[in-house]
């Protein structure tokens, strides 16, 4: 019990300090630690591929407005300008109808090899 009576300054000061970087953890989250223009933003990402290691192609969206854009390698590329106005709904395009069966490539057996006669030698 001394030894804790002893040393409970140091158990205050580090209660102290752990209560006060809560604090400041929360006065952050509540006071715009995030990003700003999330509500209503003008600007987003739709939908991204990565190509590669260093390549992605992105869609971009501003106001009703899509852009395909191919950033990454020695230089960014904007492949398509414009794309479509209001939200995007993928829609499934329709089935083809079914189709006959291909003949087959190959005959239905395999043909019988037959041994190949060398002539004597005269």
């Amino acid at each position: 019990m001394e030894l804790i009576n002893q040393y409970m300054w140091l158990i205050y000061l580090v209660g102290g300090l752990l209560l006060l970087v809560f604090l400041a953890i929360i006065l952050t989250k509540l006071l715009g630690g995030g990003i700003r223009g999330r509500r209503g933003s003008r600007l987003g990402i739709s939908e991204y591929y990565e190509i590669d290691k260093s390549r992605r192609l992105v869609l971009i969206r501003r106001d009703n407005t899509e852009h395909l854009v191919l950033i990454g390698g020695p230089q960014d590329v904007v492949i398509e300008e414009g794309i479509g106005g209001g939200a995007s709904v993928e829609v499934a395009p329709p089935r083809p109808a079914p189709q006959p069966p291909r003949p087959a490539v190959f005959a239905p057996r395999r043909p019988t090899l037959r041994p190949v006669r060398e002539e004597p030698e005269m």
